[in-house]
């Protein structure tokens, strides 16, 4: 694959995952199919990203309902 003839904004991704990739390269460098291993490697990459998005978005939602009770709550004493 050229990366070069990746968009732009798509490479900078794309640069960024192998950077997270490579670290891992020990678990995958030594098995019977390495570059399965370093594609297998990448997703589960992007799945930790994924949950971990999950997790502040639920993180979020929690603090955005909290907030959004307690004005209600203040609201309603004043009517």
């Amino acid at each position: 694959m050229d990366r070069n003839a990746l968009d732009s904004v798509l490479r900078e991704h794309f640069e960024e995952l192998v950077k997270h990739v490579h670290k891992e390269r020990k678990a995958y460098a030594t098995g019977q199919n390495p570059s399965r291993a370093q594609l297998w490697c990448a997703v589960a990459v992007l799945a930790k990203e994924i949950s971990d998005l999950r997790l502040k978005v639920k993180s979020m939602e929690k603090h955005i309902t909290v907030k959004s009770n307690i004005s209600l709550k203040r609201g309603l004493r004043k009517l």
